[in-house]
């Protein structure tokens, strides 16, 4: 049976000491069986947002998820509901792959008779890198950083799942692999939440779009309610325009700077 639970953020405020990022902000629910992309310029609060969420940074307001308040949950409980990817994985980090699942799994390294050793194989063998599992992460590039860390987010089969840029370094056929796995691993009931810059990418894979700008959320919704000329001539300052494909999905194509007066700082010649 798909889960109906839904993932509802009211008055939610996080941030660094002494240097609050977001504040008192209030979303849509989102639901089971979708993806929600949070896209915005640099250092409009995505990625602290989705940190602060995954109880990394400290936190306040109502976060519930099937009627259990996230917020008051001990870090181990937490971590059962949430995976988290971050945006880089440490270089310097000398685990093998294999073991950095099995250290999401919270279980120290064992045989390969091993339950979890299966379990974390079977993951990475989903994700495309289980000829890497004995490979240390230090010596991975970073496109199979990234990889590795999006396996260790979802090996626990958490219900909600946490992506900040998962595609960043990745080619264009891994990137379509990793939102094409995400789409998979939502239909089976789950939430998933994922910061992307490209807004055409974002608009082709996410069920729901949430602009952020200021740490604030500008829009949210369907990705053709909320990309808009206007709202982009706004937030990203850039005359834009917005067409279907022949598949139907949104087509974004800039023509221009828009200046901060409200003018357009041409660049044709």
């Amino acid at each position: 049976m798909v889960s109906r639970a839904q993932l509802a953020i009211d008055r939610f405020s996080t941030g660094y000491p002494g240097r609050p990022v977001i504040r008192d902000i209030s979303l849509p629910p989102l639901r089971a069986g979708e993806i929600t992309a949070l896209v915005g310029p640099n250092a409009a609060g995505k990625s602290t947002l989705l940190r602060g969420l995954a109880g990394l940074l400290p936190a306040s307001g109502e976060v519930t998820f099937d009627g259990r308040s996230i917020l008051q949950l001990s870090p181990r409980a937490r971590a059962e509901l949430i995976g988290f990817m971050p945006q880089s994985v440490p270089q310097a980090a000398e685990l093998t792959v294999l073991e950095g699942m099995l250290s999401a799994l919270h279980v120290a390294p064992r045989t390969g008779d091993d339950p979890f050793v299966e379990q974390a194989i079977d993951v990475l063998g989903q994700v495309g890198i289980a000829h890497l599992a004995l490979e240390p992460l230090n010596r991975l590039s970073g496109g199979q950083r990234q990889l590795a860390s999006l396996a260790q987010s979802i090996v626990r089969h958490p219900p909600i799942l946490l992506l900040d840029e998962p595609t960043s370094a990745l080619d264009l056929g891994h990137q379509f692999d990793v939102m094409n796995m995400v789409r998979r691993y939502v239909s089976a009931g789950r939430i998933a939440v994922v910061v992307l810059h490209d807004l055409t990418f974002a608009a082709r894979w996410a069920d729901n779009i949430v602009v952020m700008s200021q740490g604030q959320p500008k829009s949210s919704g369907r990705p053709f309610d909320v990309v808009t000329p206007d709202l982009l001539a706004d937030v990203y300052r850039i005359s834009a325009r917005i067409e279907r494909c022949s598949y139907g999905y949104l087509q974004l194509i800039v023509d221009d700077r828009v200046a901060d007066e409200g003018g357009v700082c041409s660049s044709r010649s």
